[in-house]
């Protein structure tokens, strides 16, 4: 029996083309929390774009996932889990990228900035329909935890800029974007941690997501869920293949699993 379900947001809820979530997600989640299951958004966002973005507006969730799973919380914002990124690395990278002109921002509990718009920052942004960030001085952020850095860059210089962060691991959702996060986080850690706090076992868990921050989760839950637009590795990870987010792809889904 499932009791929890867990969703990636760009991609998966939202659509990357419209921005904006499809009707049929909205009716879905509701009539998927009727029948008591408790739902969770599970994304490489942060609390602060998730509520500035207006993505989820609408929608009402039992807590989130937030950045790519390194901190999250209940639907009263308490704090359920953290696991941020170790000072000293998370300099390390901000000084890196500082020095190779890469864009980079940094995202706190309550709080994202960037160091720079550079044409590669600029160009993945519109790709996702995202605005840039305050700039800023990225230091001043290493005063308080650091659950992620967003790398904007090749994957040549993102593996060259990790080799300062030997307890860091990164996960790509663009082709010049990249999470870096603790080693010791992830969507499937923190959907873990989230489920042992309310007595849930993984097995009584679905999870729904399109790109490759998403696969250990999908594999991690009861059930896992790959869009139709998700990526092949996402799709191969995953128990079954709905239709794309915008094709009402949640609600079939959930239909076939007799969910709702």
């Amino acid at each position: 029996m499932i009791k929890a379900a867990f969703f990636d947001i760009d991609g998966t809820l939202v659509s990357l083309k419209s921005k904006v979530y499809p009707p049929s997600t909205a009716v879905a989640l509701e009539r998927l929390r009727q029948n008591g299951v408790l739902l969770f958004v599970a994304t490489g966002r942060s609390r602060f774009e998730i509520k500035s973005e207006h993505l989820l507006d609408g929608l009402h969730f039992d807590g989130m996932l937030t950045n790519n799973g390194q901190d999250a919380y209940d639907e009263n914002g308490n704090r359920l889990y953290g696991r941020p990124i170790l000072p000293a690395e998370a300099e390390a990278i901000i000084n890196w990228a500082n020095a190779h002109n890469i864009g980079c921002w940094a995202a706190g509990a309550d709080k994202i900035c960037i160091n720079a718009c550079t044409p590669c920052v600029a160009h993945s942004l519109e790709a996702i329909h995202t605005r840039l960030p305050e700039i800023a001085d990225l230091r001043s952020m290493l005063q308080r935890p650091i659950y992620k850095i967003v790398f904007f860059a090749t994957r040549a210089e993102l593996e060259e800029a990790m080799r300062l962060a030997p307890h860091c691991i990164a996960t790509q959702w663009f082709e010049t974007g990249f999470d870096i996060i603790s080693n010791e986080g992830g969507k499937e850690v923190a959907m873990a941690e989230v489920l042992a706090n309310y007595g849930i076992s993984p097995e009584e868990s679905i999870a729904f997501g399109d790109a490759e921050n998403d696969i250990a989760m999908l594999r991690a839950a009861g059930i896992g869920v790959a869009m139709g637009n998700a990526t092949p590795e996402a799709k191969a990870a995953a128990d079954y293949v709905t239709d794309d987010c915008d094709d009402d792809g949640l609600l079939h889904a959930l239909e076939h699993f007799s969910l709702i």
